[in-house]
């Protein structure tokens, strides 16, 4: 069990009240949940404030998901094959489809780096 389940259910057994009592609603009749824990929650909503922090009690699973049916249930999850990967027109490495090959680009920005200095190094010599 988990701890807000436990914590939820020691607050309800040191308040000392019955955990679920039945009351008919008067004007509705239907049958209405009632515990401390959902009173207090919904203080202002009516009915549904009182059934909604039963909810919240009750809303923790009954056992631990077991390793077997956490990994079938991932099992759907494994990778999946690539298909917008093209040769890329100046190298010939694989490239994203509509983006730059790093290793063109790498050799652009290499290019424009050594241009850029020479540019620099022509105008201290001048």
């Amino acid at each position: 069990m988990s701890f807000a389940f436990h914590s939820a259910r020691a607050l309800v057994r040191a308040a000392a009240l019955p955990r679920l009592s039945y009351t008919i609603a008067s004007a509705a009749g239907l049958a209405a949940v009632r515990s401390p824990l959902g009173a207090s929650l919904g203080a202002g909503l009516g009915l549904l404030g009182e059934m909604l922090g039963e909810m919240i009690l009750r809303a923790v699973p009954k056992q631990r998901t077991s390793h077997s049916k956490k990994r079938k249930r991932m099992a759907t999850k494994g990778l999946k094959n690539r298909h917008d990967l093209v040769p890329c027109s100046g190298c010939g490495r694989p490239k994203l489809t509509a983006h730059i090959c790093l290793n063109c680009y790498h050799d652009i920005k290499r290019k424009l780096k050594d241009m850029k200095r020479a540019k620099e190094e022509e105008a201290q010599q001048v």
